[in-house]
């Protein structure tokens, strides 16, 4: 009966993970699509004609979420 009771505790645990680790993905993917969409604005702004300062600062900043993302995933994979 003990058993029992400590497969449920560790059931119960691994879908409390499973939870969080889905949770985790959902932001993940949430974020590439925020991406995804500034990087649609980025390249219709380049094609607009905007400085290049502005460019390198934008792609700075999609790099910067990209390696948050690749962050996160990486986590999750864990």
């Amino acid at each position: 009966m003990s058993e029992y009771q400590s497969l449920q505790e560790q059931n119960a645990e691994l879908k409390a993970e499973l939870e969080r680790k889905h949770t985790d993905l959902m932001h993940a993917h949430h974020d590439v699509l925020e991406l995804r969409k500034n990087y649609d604005h980025l390249r219709i702004a380049r094609n607009l004609g905007i400085s290049q300062e502005d460019r390198n600062e934008s792609k700075q900043r999609i790099n910067k979420m990209v390696r948050e993302i690749d962050k996160c995933l990486a986590l999750l994979d864990e």
